[in-house]
């Protein structure tokens, strides 16, 4: 009895960093920091002593916004200045340090204060035009999960 030919090529198996984003979206917005449920943690302050910045290349972030908008975006409109931030949070010790800045800019009006682009769904609305400093964060949880990778 023969058997029949098996094909041989190579699987089509994503890259090493396709499965790396793969597993960041999953945890960011399904069990952030291992918890069930939880999302957003890193995009949101809540109480913790806590910023999202510095922003090295605010610049360019302006830039792409700009395009994606078809209309000019202001920095202020994204981002909080070292002035601006050391009296929103006058108690925290890291919006008092002008190397934490600049920031992306807080939504006030919620009590865990989420990044400005965090969305209903605890999804960044700009994850493709993001800053550098957002694309190349990841938490404890995370860095030990790509160990294993």
């Amino acid at each position: 009895m023969s058997r029949k030919s098996v094909d041989t090529n190579p699987l089509d198996l994503p890259s090493k960093d396709d499965l790396i984003d793969t597993l960041t979206a999953h945890i960011c917005t399904k069990k952030c920091m291992g918890l069930d449920g939880n999302a957003g943690g890193c995009c949101s302050m809540g109480k913790r002593d806590y910023i999202i910045g510095p922003i090295p290349d605010a610049a360019a972030v302006l830039a792409r916004l700009s395009k994606r908008y078809k209309r000019d975006v202001a920095f202020d409109e994204v981002f909080i200045g070292f002035e601006e931030g050391r009296k929103l949070f006058p108690d925290l010790e890291c919006w008092q340090s002008e190397s934490s800045f600049p920031a992306i800019r807080v939504n006030m009006k919620e009590p865990s204060l989420p990044c400005r682009f965090l969305d209903d769904d605890n999804l960044c609305s700009i994850h493709d035009i993001r800053s550098t400093t957002c694309r190349e964060y990841y938490c404890d949880h995370i860095n030990n999960l790509k160990q294993q990778l």
